[in-house]
């Protein structure tokens, strides 16, 4: 079984196609389909040890990550019973070539889907990390898959995972994979609202924000200033329109001028013109 799981600090999107000559590259690799059992152990504080057994691979997959589980089974040792005998070998060795028999990294999301659900899904166990070989890796079960070998630590003893550490996980897992592929960073863009993916993405936002021009000089000609006269049938031009797509709203400018500090410099342009939001309205509106 696998979950729907849509987190927003975990989705990803590169405008380039994630293809090199001769050579495809995983945004994550998902070998569910191929995993028979495993144990994962985080008694220790701050790390996770373990081992996986995999269909197409000869030897178990050894696991020593750095970080936690969700508090659903934070603390605890873990089983995980796959389907993997009943999936093609051929597949599987096809699809897990390449992949270590050592998983060294850093802990992403991990959860069974128990309370308290912190992350995901309710019923739907997640385990996600981020490999020094490999990048990133999720596996998803079933919580009847998922078996607990020895009782978490009180969910109320300690503090849910840190967003905005996962979302320096995959910031950075981001950045690393457009580097080998060649692929310019404000073409490597995460999606979500921490500190840390504004910052992997902050070319983008310098390119795409303030290298944008809300009103270009040709259009900023067409403004008549404000005060001007408005046609007495009550017909006027609308040089520009300015919308936002998440909240419905949008501004027809019919007329406009700069706001001015005291030293004469230009700090602002208001305009004047419709309203549409809640009702419709004629009205000023400030550019910033």
């Amino acid at each position: 079984m696998q979950c729907p799981f849509l987190s927003v600090e975990n989705r990803a999107f590169f405008i380039n196609p994630i293809l090199r000559k001769d050579q495809v590259i995983f945004m994550a690799w998902r070998p569910t389909t191929f995993l028979i059992e495993g144990e994962l152990d985080n008694s220790t504080s701050g790390r996770i040890t373990g081992w996986m057994h995999f269909l197409g691979m000869h030897e178990v997959v050894r696991f020593n990550l750095t970080g936690n589980f969700h508090r659903d089974i934070r603390g605890a040792r873990i089983r995980l019973r796959g389907e993997g005998e009943s999936a093609d070998k051929f597949a599987a060795e096809k699809y897990l070539a390449g992949f270590t028999k050592l998983q060294q990294g850093k802990v992403g999301d991990m959860t069974a889907g128990r309370e308290p659900c912190d992350y995901g899904v309710p019923g739907c166990g997640y385990f996600e990390w981020y490999s020094d070989d490999n990048g990133r890796v999720v596996i998803e079960l079933s919580t009847d898959q998922v078996e607990l070998l020895s009782p978490p630590i009180p969910a109320c003893e300690s503090e849910p995972i840190s967003r905005k550490e996962q979302a320096e996980h995959m910031a950075r897992y981001l950045t690393d994979m457009a580097t080998s592929l060649g692929i310019p960073q404000q073409n490597a863009i995460t999606v979500g609202n921490t500190a840390a993916v504004e910052t992997a993405r902050q070319v983008v936002a310098n390119d795409q924000m303030r290298g944008m021009k809300l009103l270009p000089p040709e259009i900023r000609e067409l403004l008549p200033p404000l005060e001007t006269s408005i046609d007495p049938g009550g017909k006027a031009l609308v040089p520009v329109k300015f919308f936002t797509p998440d909240a419905n709203w949008t501004w027809f400018a019919v007329q406009g001028s700069p706001v001015e500090n005291k030293q004469g410099s230009e700090i602002d342009f208001e305009f004047f013109g419709l309203v549409e939001g809640l009702e419709k309205e004629m009205g000023l509106l400030p550019a910033q």
